[in-house]
């Protein structure tokens, strides 16, 4: 006779076999499933990176593609070579740019110039009442600059901030360094996937509350800088864009990491305004057209005359 200890530990074995067997169950349907999925894919790579003859063309199509010297090891590398072909036909049928894979060279450039022209970002007393603030991509580091300077900014009744030039960048950085011109709650975009929406709000405080912002302006204002641009206008009565029509990127990428030191950039959503625009190829119109090279000083005589 077992005693009803003996009883209990049997039943907690027993439920924790079913439950290692339904695991294992589960992965492995799991895995079977994986397999069959991209079963045409795995014998095309097995085919090609451990039987196919001609290692010479493979050894130059590494080269000219991913810049990599494989020793033989077609495998270890052929996912990015796929990855490769597949983004080049996108570009070449659909003109996008903005889908590709990132060599690791090409990754820690873009990286290291992220920063360097971040440090380019600048602010400068023009009067007492009047600051010039220099926002030249969005990054982690402009975001860092903008709030580490919220302080000296602040004392200022007016501001003019210059997206010249800006590209873009970082939609994080974007969010928060518009977050603090911004009410909280206000909308500064929704972006729309392929499978979903979302808005985003601002979240924190308002920081800034300058009696009156000019925004300047070109054609190479672009992406995040444009968004950056619109969420301020929207939002804010006291906002004129001064300088040219602004580049019109109305979509937006993701950047995936992977294996070797790659990285994947894909285009995965179109952007809209606080009020409901889709800038893609139109950009954003300026209030007052000026490409002069004084256009600050222009900026500046308009605040004061008003």
């Amino acid at each position: 006779m077992f005693s009803s200890r003996e009883k209990d530990l049997g039943r907690v074995w027993k439920r924790r076999f079913f439950i290692l067997l339904t695991a294992f169950v589960l992965l492995f349907s799991a895995t079977s499933f994986i397999v069959y999925a991209n079963y045409d894919y795995i014998a095309f790579k097995l085919m090609i990176s451990k039987f196919y003859i001609y290692t010479d063309t493979l050894d130059e199509l590494y080269k000219n593609e991913l810049h990599k010297d494989t020793n033989g090891n077609y495998a270890k590398y052929f996912d990015d070579l796929a990855i490769t072909a597949v983004t080049q036909k996108i570009r070449a049928l659909n003109n996008d740019k903005y889908t590709y894979l990132y060599l690791p060279e090409q990754l820690q450039k873009y990286k290291a110039e992220e920063k360097e022209e971040a440090d380019q970002s600048t602010w400068r007393e023009l009067t007492p009442e009047t600051v010039y603030l220099k926002i030249t991509n969005f990054s982690k580091y402009t975001a860092k600059y903008l709030s580490d300077n919220k302080d000296s900014l602040s004392k200022y009744h007016n501001v003019i901030i210059d997206m010249r030039d800006n590209y873009g960048g970082d939609t994080d950085a974007l969010y928060k360094m518009a977050g603090m011109y911004l009410p909280k709650g206000s909308v500064m975009s929704t972006d729309k996937l392929t499978i979903l929406s979302k808005t985003y709000r601002s979240s924190g405080q308002k920081v800034f509350n300058q009696n009156k912002i000019i925004i300047l302006q070109n054609k190479n204002s672009a992406s995040s800088a444009e968004n950056f641009i619109a969420a301020l206008k929207d939002n804010l009565t006291n906002v004129t864009l001064i300088g040219d029509v602004t580049y019109g990127k109305g979509i937006g990428q993701f950047t995936m990491d992977v294996k070797n030191g790659f990285a994947i950039k894909a285009t995965v959503m179109k952007w809209f305004t606080p009020n409901g625009r889709n800038i893609q190829g139109s950009g954003i119109q300026p209030d007052i057209y000026y490409n002069n090279e004084d256009i600050v000083n222009y900026a500046l005589k308009l605040i004061e005359q008003k």
